[in-house]
């Protein structure tokens, strides 16, 4: 039955996808005045399926023609919806076009008059703490349910929204987010800048271990007898098992953050680095010659995105704001007389006023300089002044140092 549901929403979405292009049609409601009788009379299911399907389909049109614009996509090539996957609007009280409702331990979905799927969920100790109990008592929220079919179960996501008042801050923490090191930087009024360097040195080298044993895996069973089942498992298993234990470092190293700034009563600013990974192909070495191919297989695997995802989410659980800033020479501008210096390495010397320092601790400082004026006014419990925050000084002492052995992971 779920199979079979999964199967009419991918049509669908797909449905829906043609009849968007054919009307030249960008919202939901002119979706449903001009194809909802010809998906009526195609498909057997209840009307609020296709206010779901036409929400999947016209986002993800939005999404390839944001991208025909970067020129990433071709125009010509139409999307597919070809994953197996149903987002369904939440059926409540106050919303009756939804299609499921979540139950506590059950999702029950309406699948067309009269009839109804019962899904039972997996409840575990951990979800009846964290979230199950919160729920009943009115704290959480629940969002839209994702459902998908794998060879054994089905995978239900039930998203859960809580609503988290906005505390006042004293201060910005500038985060830098490198391959090796996190390198943090607060700034108060009235106070040094104080700087936080966390090892994660073992992301790199899970990665680069994992690689090598899918290669050996991969040179071994691709010999006379070939065995691509078994390799196909092997591979899938070493990178299940990489994902997982750099997951765990990651949900680690933003839970230091999140304490720290927590602690500190201050925003946090990240750098936009977004599209590092397509900059790559016109990057030069020192040689003067396009990045090797190990270094640009090493900057893909950079989760650098997927870490700041974490340390976002988890200060705004604390009620604490978070804000981007350019990225444009953090590394290179002087954070006490702004001249630009060129890093000599990871050291960074300014030739004006002297001012010696990791380059790392250069980007992240002046991160929280422009994160000051990002700020919004309403969080500031004293009168903003993002010019007063940095000390006109040298650094007073050496950064702390969080030691990696607290995030190691046996590979």
């Amino acid at each position: 039955m779920l199979g079979e549901l999964l199967d009419q929403f991918t049509a669908s979405v797909n449905f829906c996808i043609k009849k968007c292009l054919e009307h030249n049609i960008t919202s939901r409601a002119s979706l449903h005045h001009v194809a909802y009788s010809e998906w009526k009379s195609r498909f057997s299911l209840a009307t609020h399926w296709f206010h779901s399907a036409g929400q999947v389909a016209t986002q993800t049109l939005r999404s390839w023609r944001n991208l025909c614009r970067k020129g990433q996509a071709d125009l010509n090539k139409p999307p597919v919806y070809e994953t197996k996957t149903m987002r369904l609007e939440l059926w409540s009280d106050k919303n009756s076009t939804g299609i499921c409702k979540f139950q506590g331990n059950t999702v029950q979905i309406r699948v067309r008059k009269g009839e109804h799927l019962w899904l039972p969920l997996l409840v575990t100790k951990h979800h009846e703490q964290a979230y199950l109990r919160d729920w009943r008592e009115g704290k959480l929220k629940v969002g839209e349910v994702t459902i998908s079919l794998s060879k054994e179960r089905a995978n239900i996501f039930v998203p859960f929204k809580r609503e988290v008042k906005s505390k006042h801050i004293n201060g910005v923490c500038g985060v830098d987010i490198n391959e090796r090191s996190v390198d943090l930087t607060i700034l108060k009024l009235k106070e040094p800048p104080k700087h936080v360097k966390i090892d994660v040195s073992k992301l790199p080298a899970i990665r680069h271990s994992s690689q090598l044993k899918r290669k050996s895996v991969q040179k071994k069973l691709d010999t006379p007898p070939q065995r691509p089942v078994q390799k196909q498992k092997l591979q899938e298993k070493y990178w299940r098992r990489e994902s997982n234990r750099t997951n765990q470092i990651l949900h680690t190293v933003s839970k230091q953050v999140a304490e720290i700034v927590e602690q500190e009563q201050v925003a946090v600013a990240f750098e936009n680095i977004k599209g590092i990974r397509g900059s790559m192909r016109s990057m030069k070495s020192t040689n003067g010659k396009t990045l090797r191919k190990d270094i640009r297989r090493r900057l893909n695997q950079w989760p650098f995105h997927k870490l700041q995802f974490y340390v976002d989410y988890k200060a705004a659980q604390r009620g604490l704001p978070t804000v981007e800033v350019s990225n444009y020479h953090k590394s290179k501008n002087c954070p006490i007389c702004s001249q630009y210096n060129r890093p000599n390495g990871h050291a960074y010397q300014c030739l004006r006023c002297g001012f010696e320092a990791d380059r790392h601790l250069v980007a992240s400082w002046n991160i929280a300089k422009d994160g000051a004026s990002h700020v919004p006014a309403d969080c500031w419990q004293m009168q903003r002044a993002a010019d007063e925050l940095v000390a006109q000084a040298k650094l007073p002492a050496e950064p702390e140092k969080i030691p990696k052995q607290q995030f190691a992971t046996e590979f």
